[in-house]
């Protein structure tokens, strides 16, 4: 969650109809208005983990390493060390980069080949497969009419999904679900608000890093006339996290723990929510995803409907495994790439920062001191 630095928030009103978010102000005095620092954090949060963790790198020991490179020997030759801060350069500017970005990569060729829940945590995968079959083995307009799961994938699968939104925002929230008929106002929100996030387009990196809005396109008639704005994925993502915690505030006395959840035992350990609602989404949209393919080879999706069990204990092995390889891959990917990391940097037969110690035979000699 953001900073504020503005005259308004979003705030959840538990009163009004539909749970609707309500725009409240917050007068002519906000906290840390325009403070630039705010500003700055703000969007690095924005640009998500890798452009965090690649700010930090930079600034906590690229940078610092490159200039101490440039100065090493600078006593003895009275000249910067160009030489050693290049090599320096390429080897602490490509270490940090590709120890996120090449993960990053390994795991979108994943998602793309064999399905979003890749992209959930390996220890989450069957407890969620656990309750989808709950939802295909309890749902009832399929039993009775299996026409309409034939002639109509995409408005069950998408309803499935919804359902599967509903009992994993319920959990999260801590309710007691029972046989699934019990689920609050609260968590149908917000799955309302996961399936908009689902159909919302991406904000562009430098779009999300500078917080600007999208717009829908507009014919091209040679005026300057915008498009409406379009909510993208990330402000939306950011709504539901902020509905989230306010919902919770009014049961929750520690507010420390308010973004954390063991989704009522669900999960051996608690998770953020902001990490679970992107697990919820690429599980239902994989699920999802998998039924319409289900009904285009078959004809039907009587498979899903009637035999639940094997139809999600089939999804669960192949996503567990799936994600066990993207696991190992990742880690091998990166591997590799490190050991080769030298054929880069090394541009000399010596090292620029022992050369100031070197006879004219190329042998390292001590120091006069």
């Amino acid at each position: 969650m953001k900073v504020n630095n503005i005259k308004s928030q979003y705030t959840y009103n538990s009163h009004v109809n539909n749970a609707q978010l309500k725009k409240t102000s917050k007068g002519s005095n906000p906290s840390f208005g325009g403070a630039l620092a705010i500003n700055f954090w703000d969007a690095v949060a924005r640009g998500g983990f890798a452009a965090s963790f690649t700010l930090q790198d930079m600034t906590g020991t690229n940078f610092p390493r490159t200039w101490q490179a440039l100065q090493r020997n600078k006593e003895i030759t009275g000249e910067n060390n160009y030489k050693a801060a290049a090599e320096v350069a390429i080897r602490e500017f490509v270490t940090g980069p590709s120890m996120t970005l090449i993960p990053m990569a390994v795991l979108a060729i994943a998602k793309k080949t064999g399905g979003k829940a890749n992209d959930v945590p390996l220890e989450n995968i069957a407890p969620f497969a656990d309750q989808m079959k709950a939802i295909l083995e309890k749902t009832e307009f399929h039993r009775t009419d299996l026409d309409f799961v034939k002639n109509f994938p995409q408005q069950y699968s998408q309803r499935i999904k919804l359902s599967f939104y509903e009992r994993m925002f319920a959990l999260a929230l801590g309710e007691n679900i029972g046989d699934g008929k019990n689920i609050s106002d609260h968590a149908k929100h917000l799955a309302k608000m996961l399936e908009q996030y689902d159909d919302a387009p991406k904000r562009g990196f430098m779009k999300q890093l500078l917080n600007q809005d999208l717009r829908e396109k507009v014919d091209n008639t040679g005026t300057e006339t915008k498009g409406a704005i379009i909510q993208a994925k990330d402000q939306i993502l950011e709504k539901i996290i902020t509905t989230f915690t306010d919902i919770r505030k009014t049961s929750e006395t520690d507010y420390t723990r308010l973004l954390k959840t063991d989704m009522n035992g669900l999960l051996d350990k608690e998770n953020s929510i902001t990490t679970l609602v992107k697990d919820f989404s690429n599980f239902g949209c994989d699920v999802q995803n998998v039924m319409k393919k289900s009904t285009a080879h078959n004809g039907a999706i009587t498979d899903v409907s009637v035999r639940a069990n094997s139809f999600m204990d089939h999804f669960k092995a192949q996503r567990t495994g799936s994600k066990f390889l993207t696991n190992v891959l990742m880690v091998v990917a990166t591997g590799l790439f490190m050991m080769n990391i030298p054929k880069l940097y090394t541009l000399y037969k010596t090292n620029p920062e022992t050369d100031a110690f070197r006879n004219k035979e190329g042998e390292v000699i001590r120091a006069n001191k």
